[in-house]
This record gives structure tokens, C-alpha cells and sequence, in this order.
């Protein structure tokens, strides 16, 4: 007989809205899923006392930047959530737990439950300490980055890298839509993107960019920052249009060689969007190019490859339908909860829970 947890509680925030697509994956599979928003239980005496008191201090030297000051108050941050994962836990006891990292919290409650817990390193860091802390509770610890497993998994960690999915219902194609866009970049500002934005711009002036901080720190001429920036934000089925508007959407990674496939790359080609981007160290296991999408290497190989595409509407077509249909047959949220409960028949296998 199959096992599979009759209830499960998934731990993250509203954005993006993972935990609420995974939910409805796991739904489809008859699974009952509580989600715990980490921003619902944030105490009015933490807003107003403890983050100010905190700040003032730090600001007068008072205390090093490290220092809470109220690191053991109930009602700090961290300690007020764990008491929330508590009562979740006791009001409807899970069979399976999964944590979105984030800031951790709730060590001590997660260690009292006898039930499968997993957990999910996706943020751009691969600190080893805070990465030892985040994992240290978990049966079974996921990160989309291949170092941060490679750091934790000598320590004795058990590890396994996860991607991130893509919901159809939230990123799909709209034919009837114009391609109003040669190219379109979402993300807020780095020194790297910045200098892929400008190459970009010797191809094409007809750009839509998306993100915040590009009008406090960019050095791209004024008139044409002026001409191209749209906004400091662009989500849900604005975001999906605009994929769905460009010819090309164009991704580069904060930092150049960074590791882990932020959500983007899913997300467009999910849409059936030409998809132009540089290449995190994790690209091939999941992607060809030339194929599925575009890679550049430098900026003169960006210029070359972006004329190439908007020049080319058959070959670019081909990559958008190839990528889209690779997506939808391996990177749905239904893959990714097939994909823990496997993990989780694993776990109960070996160390079956007393429920």
C-alpha cells in the first residue's frame, strides 16, 4: 500500500505565492494542506516597540548590528512564530511539514514532531552558517542551489537539490496578444544587469524594464532609462501579459555565475516566450540551448544572439513552443508534490511517525 499523508502543513509567506500553488497541486491529489503565513503573525508590540527599540540602539552604537535586544522576549519575531507553528501543529496535528526558508524559527517545535519534516533553501546565499541552522531540524533539506548542497551535505545533512515549478494557471500563453516588445527584463538593478541592460540597448531601444532601484543607481542615459523603465514592479497577469508581449524576454542573474534557477526561468516559458538569459551552473541539468531557450556568455555573445532572435520570428517561435512544452511536462507544481511525497514515503519507510 502507497502511503500518503492525509494532511500536511506548508510553512512560507504570500510571495510569491508558492505555498497557495503547491497547496492546490497537493489538493488535486485529495491531500489537505494548511499554510502558515509567516507576515499574519507579526505582534503590534514587535512593530512598534522591539524593531524601533532594536534600530534606535544599533543607530546610536548603543549595540553591534547583530544584537537583538530582545532576543528572548515571546513576543520578538521569530519567537511569536514559533509559538504560531505550535498551535498550528497542535490544533491540526500535520502528517507531513514543509518549510520554505526564509528566516528559520521554531527549531525546538520542529524537533518534538515525530512526522516527516522537509525543508527548502531558495535564497541567493550560501552562508554555511546560517544555511547549518536553517537545515538542522529537517529530515530531508532542498535547495535550488548545487553548492549550498555541497556545503551542507560533508557536515552530515541529508540534502537533495529542488528546482523551482511554475503554475499553468498563473503563467500561460495569450495568443490574441501583440508582441508590443522587442525585449522585456524583469528584476531589480545590479552593476551585472545594468551592463547586459546597455548591451541590449545598442540592439534595440524598444525595451520594457521592470524592477526597483534602477532610477536611484543606474548610469544608463537618462533618456533612455527614461524611455524603457515601466515600473518598479510588475506581478501576476500583468506580468504574464508582458511575457506574452515581448518577442524576447531577456533574464541575467543578480551576480554573474551565481547558482540557482530563480523562478523566471519557469515562469516564461511557461508563457510560450522567447527566453534570452545568462547561464547559473544548474541551467543544463534542466534546460538545452538552442533548444528549450537561449544562453549568452558575455555581452558580446548577448548582442549576437538577441539580433539573431529578433530577426529570426521562426526560429524564435521554435525554441518558445519547445520550451513551453519541456515545462508543462516536467515543471508543474503537480511534479514538485509528486516529488516530496516521495520524499516522504522515504522518510516513514525507514522511520515510520507516531501519529
Amino acid at each position: 500500500m502507497i502511503s500518503t499523508p492525509s494532511k500536511i502543513l506548508i510553512a512560507y509567506d504570500y510571495f510569491p505565492p508558492i505555498a497557495e500553488d503547491l497547496k492546490e497541486a497537493f489538493g488535486r491529489l485529495g491531500i489537505e494542506v494548511e499554510v502558515l503565513h509567516a507576515s499574519d503573525h507579526e505582534h503590534w508590540f514587535y512593530k512598534k516597540i522591539i524593531r524601533r527599540t532594536n534600530k534606535l540602539a544599533r543607530n546610536l552604537r548603543l549595540i553591534k548590528k547583530d544584537v537583538d535586544l530582545f532576543a528572548h522576549h515571546p513576543l520578538n519575531r521569530l519567537n511569536y512564530l514559533a509559538q504560531k507553528l505550535k498551535d498550528c501543529c497542535d490544533l491540526c496535528p500535520p502528517e507531513m511539514i514543509f518549510f520554505i526558508h526564509g528566516q528559520p524559527y521554531g527549531a525546538q517545535v520542529l524537533d518534538s514532531l515525530s512526522v516527516p519534516k522537509l525543508g527548502w533553501w531558495m535564497e541567493p546565499n550560501d552562508d554555511i552558517g546560517e544555511l547549518r541552522v536553517n537545515a538542522a531540524p529537517f529530515d530531508m533539506y532542498y535547495s535550488f542551489s548545487q553548492r549550498s548542497l555541497d556545503l551542507l551535505k560533508p557536515e552530515g545533512f541529508m540534502v537533495d537539490y529542488l528546482c523551482h515549478s511554475v503554475s499553468p494557471e498563473r503563467f500561460y500563453p495569450i495568443s490574441e496578444l501583440p508582441k508590443k516588445y522587442d525585449l522585456c527584463f524583469v528584476g531589480n538593478w545590479s552593476p551585472w544587469r545594468e551592463e547586459v541592460i546597455q548591451a541590449a540597448l545598442k540592439i534595440t531601444k524598444n525595451i520594457a524594464l521592470y524592477g526597483p532601484h534602477w532610477r536611484k543607481k543606474s548610469q544608463l542615459i537618462s533618456a533612455d532609462l527614461d524611455a524603457i523603465h515601466v515600473g518598479d514592479h510588475v506581478f501576476g497577469a500583468e506580468l504574464n501579459a508582458l511575457f506574452n508581449s515581448s518577442k524576447v524576454v531577456l533574464n541575467a542573474s543578480r551576480i554573474p555565475g551565481s547558482h540557482g534557477l530563480n523562478m523566471r526561468f519557469f515562469e516564461v516559458l511557461a508563457t510560450q516566450a522567447c527566453f534570452l538569459t545568462d547561464a547559473p551552473p544548474e541551467l543544463t541539468r534542466h534546460f538545452e540551448s538552442e533548444r528549450h531557450l537561449m544562453v549568452f556568455d558575455d555581452l558580446e555573445s548577448l548582442q549576437k544572439k538577441l539580433s539573431l532572435l529578433l530577426g529570426d520570428s521562426d526560429f524564435r517561435d521554435g525554441l518558445a513552443i519547445a520550451g513551453y512544452e519541456h515545462v508543462l511536462r516536467h515543471y508543474t507544481y503537480d511534479h514538485m508534490a509528486q516529488k516530496l511525497l516521495n520524499q516522504y514515503r522515504q522518510i516513514i519507510s525507514v522511520n515510520p511517525p507516531n501519529l
